[in-house]
């Protein structure tokens, strides 16, 4: 993993409280690719990620690995989300990838056409 520059993952740049989810549910627009589920909200600060494996996905060494992995991206490429705060669930098919595919996967189904986004609204 990288290791240069600022390695931190700050709080500020996670989704940790429930009211904050919730939030990004009800009021963001839905995206889906082959590896990711993505819930984005447009931000007004900088960047803000939070991370969804359900317990069935795997083995608690699965599920961090994936979320360590996760992490990484995001803090190696914050500057590409700036101005929203996203949840991602991987799906199952990320198990076992290394951190060059889940990179490049990662990156590729977070863009979106605008005219794809389902915003929601109240």
């Amino acid at each position: 993993m990288y290791n240069g520059g600022d390695s931190r993952f700050p709080v500020a740049m996670r989704l940790r409280k429930q009211s904050d989810f919730a939030r990004v549910y009800r009021f963001g627009w839905i995206q889906k690719g082959t590896y990711f589920c993505f819930h984005i909200l447009p931000y007004g600060g900088g960047a803000r990620m939070g991370i969804v494996i359900p317990r069935r996905w795997g083995t608690a060494v699965e599920r961090n690995r994936m979320k360590r992995l996760l992490r990484e991206v995001f803090r190696c490429h914050r500057d590409f989300f700036l101005g929203t705060e996203f949840i991602v669930r991987p799906h199952e098919i990320c198990k076992g990838c290394q951190l060059e595919e889940i990179e490049r996967a990662f990156l590729t189904e977070f863009r979106a056409p605008k005219e794809e986004r389902e915003v929601k609204y109240g």
